[in-house]
């Protein structure tokens, strides 16, 4: 049997691109368990370069359980305001999905996560919609797509959840 070479973190695929809805999808494979994606994901520690356009404030103590917010500061483009996050589903090891919103904009995550192959694949997608046209132009002065901003999520989830399952093996 052939084995397949991991694909690199924004691999596009038939299905992977910005949908009607406007919503941008990519995939990846990590080689660490769904656990271990999952506690990367959430762990505080690295909050900051799995989304670097947030910065959280102190979270509830339930977070991520569905229902439970956290305030912080968004920098999107040149947008900074005061932000809002919310977790709107969180079955551990399985799927993540949140919105964060701002006066200015909405935006929603998800990463769902499969057990394939000894590893994890996770599929990433996000929404940004800036509410008003100055909104608009900010984030779009900032140079950053949503296409990149869901692949630099990725690309940070899979180099912390792989060095964090060669620890836990060293």
């Amino acid at each position: 049997m052939a084995v397949r070479p991991d694909p690199e973190v924004g691999y596009r695929r038939p299905g992977d691109h910005r949908r009607l809805d406007g919503i941008v999808e990519r995939r990846v494979f990590i080689q660490a368990t769904p656990r271990v994606v999952w506690t990367t994901l959430h762990d505080p520690a690295a909050l900051e370069a799995v989304f670097p356009e947030l910065e959280f404030g102190p979270g509830d103590p339930a977070w991520p359980a569905a229902a439970t917010m956290r305030m912080g500061r968004a920098r999107l483009g040149l947008l900074r305001e005061a932000a809002r996050a919310e977790s709107l589903e969180a079955r551990p090891e399985a799927i993540f999905r949140m919105r964060v919103t701002g006066s200015g904009f909405q935006s929603e995550w998800s990463w769902r996560l499969e057990a394939v192959a000894g590893g994890t694949r996770v599929l990433h997608s996000g929404s940004l919609e800036p509410i008003d046209r100055w909104a608009t132009i900010l984030v779009r002065l900032g140079r950053a797509t949503l296409e990149s901003r869901v692949e630099a999520h990725l690309r940070a989830l899979k180099d912390r959840a792989e060095a964090t399952a060669r620890a836990a093996v060293a």
